[in-house]
């Protein structure tokens, strides 16, 4: 905490829901699709292994799963780190928890599993991530898969390899689908982000509550004793 750290606040603002939206949707979701954009030229634009919905070693079923565990599991550590930043700068206040919050918000916070063990551990980020890697793939993935199959066959993204039509080995090799397609499907998975920037907010706001409670019990306690 700083001396620009504001005090937490109950329920969002205006502030928070502009925050929210364009830092960590609209943001995030430009910066997953550009990063994945990259990585995908890499990996495929002069590679001489077709690409392939199935079929390793260009699997684009594959990709995207793997895309899943590595962005959910970077979104947790690094967006959670950005709004500690921002909270530091004084750019929005901390989110005290809200009495009708649900069991999911809660549970994600985690207020209880910190209050057991003193300070957020290894197993408590790790539990979070797993259930956001396994949300996520069970929600995305099929849906992409099923896109994917459609594309197929309306021959969206093949390469025809004569002036005849034929199709060339390989389902997506046409230069820049699959760049394209995985930049649209990591920016579609961004949009997990703000849940998660949402109960970073929470988290900060009640343990900055609690610290600023037991500092003033505290100084208290110490008032008490010299009038003694």
């Amino acid at each position: 905490m700083t001396a620009k750290t504001k005090t937490p606040v109950s329920g969002l603002t205006t502030r928070h829901i502009v925050y929210l939206i364009f830092m960590h949707t609209i943001g995030a979701m430009i910066l997953d699709a550009g990063i994945n954009f990259g990585l995908a030229t890499a990996m495929y634009k002069n590679s001489k292994q077709p690409v392939y919905i199935w079929p390793l070693p260009n699997s684009l079923a594959g990709d995207i799963a793997v895309t899943i565990i590595i962005q959910q599991t970077l979104t947790w550590i690094l967006d959670r780190l950005a709004v500690r930043g921002d909270l530091k700068k004084g750019l929005v206040a901390p989110l005290r928890m809200p009495s009708d919050a649900s069991k999911l918000v809660r549970w994600f916070v985690g207020l209880e599993d910190i209050k057991a063990v003193g300070r957020p551990g290894f197993a408590f980020h790790i539990k979070r991530v797993v259930v956001l890697v396994v949300a996520s793939f069970l929600v995305y993935w099929p849906i992409t898969i099923g896109i994917l199959y459609g594309l197929k066959s309306g021959n969206v993204g093949a390469v025809a390899s004569d002036a005849t039509g034929a199709q060339a080995e390989g389902e997506f090799n046409l230069w820049p689908f699959p760049q394209i397609f995985k930049a649209v499907y990591s920016a579609a998975l961004g949009l997990t982000t703000p849940f998660i920037s949402y109960v970073t907010l929470i988290y900060q706001g009640e343990t900055q509550a609690a610290a600023t409670a037991a500092g003033s019990a505290a100084a208290g306690d110490e008032e008490s004793k010299a009038t003694n």
